[in-house]
Formats: structure tokens, C-alpha cells, sequence
């Protein structure tokens, strides 16, 4: 169903618009929805500066800079 879904075959346009991801309220700020996709934001504060500017951006790639960042030890703070 999903692949239907993607190619558009035999899905009419009412049935598509049931499926829609919306964007209200701040989604409709174009920053704030890529950005706000990325869970774990704040773990982007322990990647260093040269693979940060190497994501360009790049909402997927940020998110696996956030990912590996998690799984990295994090320095104690008493």
C-alpha cells in the first residue's frame, strides 16, 4: 500500500489528502520544521565544529551527528 501510495498509482486525490502531513502553527516556518524533526538537538553541543559545518545542514545528516553524539560518554559535571 505504501508503495502505491508513493508512486500514485490507483490512489485518487481524496484518499492522498487523508494522508497529508498538515504543517500548522510554527511547522509552517520552513527552519522550524527541519530543524524540529531532529530528535536529541541539544546532543549537537558535543560534535565538533568540522562535522557540524561537513553537514551543511542537512537535516539527516545532523540527526546522525545527534545520534552518534548520544552514544558517545559525555563529560561529568558535578
Amino acid at each position: 500500500m505504501l508503495n502505491r501510495i508513493a508512486d500514485g498509482r490507483g490512489v485518487d486525490e481524496n484518499f492522498m489528502k487523508k494522508f497529508k502531513i498538515k504543517r500548522m502553527g510554527k511547522d509552517k516556518d520552513d527552519i522550524f520544521w527541519q530543524i524540529g524533526k531532529i530528535h536529541g538537538l541539544e546532543n549537537l553541543a558535543y560534535v565538533s565544529d568540522e562535522d557540524l559545518q561537513a553537514a551543511q545542514g542537512n537535516p539527516i545528516l545532523l540527526q546522525a551527528l545527534c545520534d552518534k553524539a548520544n552514544d558517545a560518554a559525555k563529560p561529568h559535571v558535578p
